[in-house]
């Protein structure tokens, strides 16, 4: 310090240096997170493998925990309907849906989301929570079933219903019809729904005619555009990790926090639910699709040589025995004229 005053290089007071080795993977992260990307690793330890294998670099799981830490998660997967019509979704959405939505927020349509789902008491609400050990949730033994017809007003977040414990059909499609075209007399309905023959039947549409419902329905195997379907997470949400004692206590928790989306938990609602839907063009797959479009297709091709390839020699095997059975007819035949 003494020597850099006097011969005044005080910069080199500031002078920070070492910062430690670089990492085993710092010259191929690039490389490794484009491999991560475009397959699919379930576990730290099969990455590890792959790292190894491929880079010839021997890593230990918690080096690849590290790694990870650089902008990499665990995330769930997402269904993608294999016949869903992306394009068709995103001129659905530009030109007929959100228009739909400035206009019911501006207040001169009420905008409706309709779907059913359907609650099975004891089944499928297990659910994550945090702790140090893992938890057993008592379940009901029997498999009791709620149905729920819903239609979802964009704006308000209120939800009309019709319920029962059976099954919905036709028949309920027109119940709520009913109480819609009751409950907002006086404004332009129209109800976004999906393709169920339930729903896009002669009954149905009739009713909305006379009804003055507009129906919408949305391109088919396009859940991502009905956002009542957010909704019903939200419920199943709520649902999970509990005991429920009887059907009825069960029914009302459901009936209860489907109420609540429009009062108190309307502003979880309104960020679950706006003029923001899922669309899946810029959505990477989990896996290279073209690669196992192709393979598809080489299988069909080898399908489609092996059939034929049979149906040839098969072919060609009647043939012969058509050709024995011909000449030893002519032979016969020469033989009693002889």
């Amino acid at each position: 310090m003494k020597k850099s005053i006097e011969t005044g290089e005080l910069d080199s007071l500031f002078h920070v240096s070492g910062g430690g080795q670089k990492g085993k993977l710092s010259n191929v992260e690039t490389e490794i997170i484009n491999e991560i990307n475009q397959n699919k690793y379930h576990s730290q330890q099969e990455i590890a493998d792959m790292v190894f294998e491929k880079f010839g670099l021997k890593v230990t799981q918690p080096t690849i925990s590290r790694f990870l830490k650089n902008g990499i998660k665990r995330l769930k997967c997402a269904s993608l309907p294999v016949k869903a019509d992306v394009e068709e979704q995103n001129v659905f959405y530009e030109t007929i849906l959100h228009p739909l939505m400035k206009m019911a927020h501006m207040g001169t349509v009420a905008l409706l989301f309709m779907d059913a789902s359907h609650f099975v008491m004891g089944c499928d609400f297990m659910g994550y929570i945090y702790g140090t050990v893992r938890r057993l949730i008592k379940t009901y033994s029997g498999r009791q079933r709620y149905n729920v017809l819903g239609a979802l007003n964009f704006a308000t977040k209120k939800m009309t219903t019709v319920v029962n414990d059976t099954y919905i059909t036709s028949t309920e499609i027109c119940e709520l019809l009913r109480k819609l075209a009751v409950e907002y007399a006086g404004i332009p309905i129209c109800l976004v729904l999906d393709n169920a023959r339930y729903q896009k039947c002669i009954l149905v549409e009739a009713l909305a005619r006379e009804l003055g419902i507009a129906l919408t329905y949305i391109p088919p195997y396009s859940p991502n555009l009905n956002l009542i379907e957010r909704l019903w997470k939200h419920v199943k949400s709520r649902l999970r990790t509990k005991y429920y004692h009887a059907f009825n206590e069960f029914k009302d928790t459901i009936d209860s926090i489907i109420i609540d989306s429009s009062t108190k938990d309307k502003h979880l609602i309104d960020r679950l639910i706006g003029e923001k839907v899922q669309l899946f063009d810029d959505v990477p797959p989990a896996q290279n699709e073209v690669d196992r479009v192709e393979r598809f297709n080489q299988s069909l091709v080898y399908v489609y040589e092996y059939e034929y390839i049979n149906a040839t020699t098969e072919l060609t095997n009647h043939c012969h025995v058509f050709s024995r059975l011909k000449h030893g007819l002519n032979r016969s035949i020469i033989a009693l004229m002889s």
